[in-house]
């Protein structure tokens, strides 16, 4: 191999992407090296289900280095999920505030065996994984963070930025700077909001802002993300296609090329494994 490739002598690394499962009803991504794998969110329901889960990615990834919380909500970490990775061992890393509201949340939680780790302010490190979370604003009295994770070593070093269940981009911004993979949340269409109502959907982000958050970071930003996933859509208030089509559209009209990989999430089966380039 080429020297340029593997500076000071260190072996390629490639990091790779799968989402689990994506939408209002759980939420569970995976980010992986050779060596080193993390979940981001396991909001899966059943035990059954989780253990599977678990079962599944270790014999195809490797030891598990620990999930990153994004926040309590049950959906994004399940009372199923927080048993299951208690009786396993796994680490949860998660903002004091969060850790304080699961267990407030789930009375006998310290009878599960599970492990809250508190992140610290600055950067962290999972496995091959340099972590720094963000505060995203979300509900009333729900903290929630988004991750913006560093894999890798001189050229094949790479950025990942996941954030979800937003209302408002404008903090986000700086966070998708020089980002190569950007998982960010889609999550209802006006359109169809104005048909089947919900409350709740003004805690998240809707097409038009995800498509103009990711406008804004093209704009803004010295070079694209090679890849951008949409995720967490509504069950009756988006579409994959709805969605694709809006961000196309704000790309559009602000004379812009969509110079990335777009794709969406599935909500709730896997979706391909994806290299991050």
């Amino acid at each position: 191999m080429p020297a340029a490739s593997c500076p000071r002598g260190r072996p390629h690394m490639p990091t790779y992407f799968r989402s689990y499962c994506s939408s209002s009803a759980g939420n569970c991504l995976a980010l992986w090296t050779r060596d080193s794998s993390i979940l981001i969110d396991c909001g899966v329901r059943t035990l059954r289900d989780t253990r599977a889960l678990l079962q599944q990615h270790r014999a195809r990834r490797g030891d598990l280095h620990g999930v990153l919380v994004t926040h309590s909500h049950g959906d994004h970490v399940s009372k199923a999920a927080l048993r299951v990775l208690g009786e396993e061992e796994v680490v949860l890393h998660c903002h004091r505030d969060v850790a304080r509201q699961l267990r407030d949340r789930h009375e006998n939680l310290a009878d599960t065996g599970v492990i809250l780790q508190a992140f610290p302010d600055g950067s962290f490190t999972m496995g091959d994984f340099r972590v720094s979370a963000f505060a995203l604003p979300h509900a009333p009295g729900i903290p929630t963070f988004g991750f913006a994770i560093r894999a890798g070593h001189g050229s094949d070093r790479r950025k990942i930025v996941v954030c979800t269940d937003f209302n408002d981009f404008s903090g986000v911004l700086p966070h998708l700077e020089d980002a190569d993979f950007v998982f960010v949340e889609a999550n209802h269409d006006i359109g169809l909001l104005r048909r089947h109502p919900n409350p709740n959907s003004r805690y998240h982000l809707n097409n038009v802002k995800t498509a103009w958050l990711l406008a804004h970071a093209v704009r803004d930003g010295r070079r694209p993300p090679n890849r951008v996933v949409l995720g967490h859509l509504s069950e009756e208030r988006n579409t994959a296609e709805l969605a694709l089509d809006e961000v196309r559209r704000v790309f559009t009209i602000q004379r812009q090329a969509v110079a990335f990989r777009l794709q969406a999430a599935p909500r709730h089966e896997p979706s391909r494994t994806m290299k991050v380039v």
